[in-house]
């Protein structure tokens, strides 16, 4: 940041001083890049589909049976091989209707059995015929989301007295202002990331609009949200929870906290033994350490950084993938700073504008949450 100020009459880009303290604070949206640039208010992203692996069987099944109900139909398609946990049988889709399948029982010489109540069916593969047309059952059509921008504001008012008075310990009071309204607009961007609700009203422009958080986009029917009716976190909640968004094709690697569940999450490790849960970090410039990481217990990794936001709720978890985030400014408005003196007037006044939108990729399939947790 400057120390002297000599661009009364102009525009300062702010975005890169935005960035470096951004980057420098202890904040949810440190860890989103900002990339890209919407082009209208409403701003949309194209998400291609994530493919699910596996469902459940919503009711027991005979031997017999040739329609069976699952949870979620819609992940079906005639001609798929289907699978079951903890059964030899694979069964292929003839038919679908809603959550009721038709299949041919007993596929490739494998025996039909009685199956029990939520046995988890996994999608094998979707064979093609020797000569078969080409068709659209391979790959489907991205979908569209949006989200609307959000203007944030501050206005920096110094007297002329004040300003030309002589401070042992600023150089210059606008300058001075200008910097505290950018740590001021950073941690209103943070609540609008976490909290925000998407909102405008679309024939009154002069209503201001607000952008969707990140708990608008993943806490909705159909997403993966685990209540956790006033209980205490566990581990066995956090893994769950992790082995349902890999199950919809994500990889999370960040899981955001407020102060309460971050000590909870460091308590893990008491009960854990030699395999310790949470990894911490220390350094030689303090004592003790930091809670950094969580170890899931899949496969394959799964290690989610954790971020301890103070503004987040207590009762509530995330689970994110920061690779489908991004903070977006609007092209051309990017926060700037400039001259917002009445002409004539006894003091000097900087006004800081920028408007932004967040980008949640995925939201339902890449991220999710636990929440109302004791």
């Amino acid at each position: 940041m400057l120390t002297t100020y000599s661009f009364q009459n102009l525009r300062r880009d702010l975005s890169d001083v935005f960035a470096t303290i951004v980057a420098g604070s202890p904040s949810f949206i440190s860890k989103i890049p900002i990339v890209g640039t919407a082009r209208n208010y409403k701003h949309e992203w194209v998400e291609d589909v994530i493919q699910p692996t596996e469902d459940a069987l919503d009711g027991a099944i005979t031997d017999t049976d040739t329609t069976i109900t699952v949870d979620d139909g819609s992940k079906f398609k005639v001609g798929m091989i289907l699978g079951f946990v903890g059964y030899d049988e694979q069964m292929k889709v003839t038919a679908v209707s809603g959550d009721e399948l038709t299949v041919s029982r007993g596929y490739g010489g494998t025996t039909a059995v009685a199956m029990a109540d939520n046995t988890v069916v996994k999608i094998l593969y979707i064979p093609a015929a020797e000569g078969s047309t080409a068709g659209d059952d391979n790959w489907e059509e991205p979908g569209v989301e949006y989200n609307y921008t959000q203007i944030f504001t501050r206005t920096i008012r110094v007297s002329n007295t004040a300003r030309s008075s002589r401070h042992l310990v600023f150089e210059d009071l606008i300058d001075r202002g200008v910097r505290d309204g950018l740590i001021q607009l950073e941690m209103e961007i943070n609540h609008g990331a976490i909290f925000g609700r998407r909102y405008a009203d679309t024939s009154d422009p002069t209503v201001p609009r607000t952008m969707g958080g990140v708990i608008y986009f993943v806490d909705v029917a159909g997403g993966n949200v685990k209540d956790a009716e006033s209980s205490e976190l566990t581990t066995t909640m956090m893994n769950d929870l992790l082995e349902e968004i890999a199950k919809d094709g994500g990889q999370p690697n960040l899981i955001l906290v407020g102060t309460k569940q971050a000590r909870k999450i460091s308590s893990f490790n008491l009960s854990s033994g030699s395999a310790p849960i949470v990894r911490t970090r220390m350094t030689d410039t303090r004592t003790g350490s930091a809670v950094y990481e969580f170890v899931g217990d899949l496969p394959l990794g799964m290690i989610e950084t954790i971020v301890v936001d103070v503004n987040f709720p207590d009762d509530k978890v995330m689970f994110l993938d920061t690779r489908k985030l991004a903070l977006v400014p609007m092209e051309n408005r990017a926060l700037a700073d400039f001259d917002a003196t009445p002409s004539g007037a006894d003091f000097t006044a900087r006004r800081i504008l920028g408007e932004y939108t967040l980008e949640v990729r995925n939201a339902k399939q890449a991220h999710g949450i636990i929440k109302n947790l004791a």
